[in-house]
């Protein structure tokens, strides 16, 4: 059984482990000690790096694949990697700017922000990503809108981060000026509550009077309730399976299959990740990582996650992040990962102000 011991692993042995996850990385094959000696200048003798091989597995950071192979990096190696050794640049300025003018190209609604930034990290990282835009206890009502179109429906709109929205029948006769002069009223006393609040309220929260001399109201905010009721859930943004796909962990039919069924169901996967979301401290957006087994599902045994938390000032408001192999190529994609979830954070502290 592997036992880690914090002294048993030497400056010495982090620079082997490092190295051999950054060739492990770039060739997707195991490691031999011949190549890493030549190519990462160790000053030591294979022999000795072969030694070293042997405290490392040991301590169960690498492991042998196949009898005779080189070593690979396990589960265990990779988040000593993530968490001791690695080290990240911030992206830089100019890239920096040059999102964010891409970028504001495409404001709009925040589930716009949202589906924009996915495609864009997937791109940016040549891995796949996802977004998730949670339902949130706290997300408040910021007004309420009607559109009465003429088949007897009426399009029920609530604006709180996001717009919910949903075209329902009305049997009774109405005019459109009922509906907007209802859209004003209610929007006046449901401003500022959470949706939870909206779901669970009573029509005795005001009182009789309004809904006595108006019973029109009462039909108006059970349609708000209802829309609110089956709108407000988590959405989950996904893009660029295919070219986690084309990396050799994923050539295997079986392993791919998977992920594809995991992808094209993703609830499960953003029921999980929407757990995450109230560890997130403002304002950094700083991405956490989470490494084969630690992530609970055995689709994904063979991935690695990134994700990073976005902010609306300093209200935690969705998750961004990439999946891929956990031969992942970290250095470059974690500043990227935490890059996208600022420049959303800004564009949200923006659109919800």
């Amino acid at each position: 059984m592997p036992v880690r011991d914090d002294a048993m692993l030497t400056e010495r042995r982090k620079r082997i482990l490092g190295a051999v996850v950054d060739m492990h990385v770039r060739t997707a094959q195991p490691v031999g000690s011949k190549p890493l000696v030549m190519e990462y200048r160790l000053n030591i003798s294979p022999a000795t790096v072969r030694l070293e091989f042997a405290a490392l597995e040991r301590m169960g950071l690498i492991f042998q694949p196949h009898t005779s192979s080189g070593r690979v990096p396990s589960d265990m190696g990779y988040r000593v990697f993530v968490d001791e050794i690695l080290t990240t640049r911030p992206v830089s300025l100019h890239r920096l700017r040059s999102w964010e003018q891409r970028f504001a190209q495409r404001y709009g609604e925040v589930r716009d922000l949202f589906g924009t930034v996915c495609q864009f990290l997937s791109h940016s990282t040549d891995y796949a990503a996802w977004a998730l835009l949670p339902r949130r206890d706290t997300e408040r009502v910021k007004g309420v809108h009607f559109s009465v179109l003429p088949d007897k429906r009426v399009v029920v709109m609530v604006l709180g981060y996001r717009l919910l929205h949903k075209a329902v029948y009305v049997p009774e006769q109405t005019e459109p000026d009922q509906w907007q002069w209802a859209a004003n009223w209610l929007t006046v006393h449901l401003r500022g509550l959470t949706l939870q609040q909206l779901v669970r309220l009573s029509a005795h929260h005001w009182g009789s009077d309004a809904l006595r001399r108006h019973p029109f109201l009462l039909t108006a905010l059970n349609l708000v309730k209802e829309v609110t009721a089956e709108a407000w859930q988590a959405e989950i943004w996904l893009e660029g399976l295919s070219r986690v796909l084309r990396e050799p962990e994923f050539q295997h039919l079986e392993r791919a299959q998977r992920l594809i069924a995991l992808w094209e169901s993703p609830q499960k996967l953003a029921a999980w990740l929407e757990e995450h979301i109230d560890r997130a401290t403002p304002p950094s957006p700083r991405a956490r990582v989470y490494i084969g087994a630690e992530i609970p599902f055995a689709e994904l045994a063979d991935c690695s996650l990134v994700a990073a938390p976005c902010f609306g000032e300093t209200v935690p408001i969705g998750l961004i992040g990439v999946l891929g192999p956990k031969r992942m190529r970290y250095a470059e994609v974690i500043p990227i990962v935490e890059g996208f979830a600022q420049l959303l954070s800004n564009a949200l502290t923006v659109a919800l102000s």
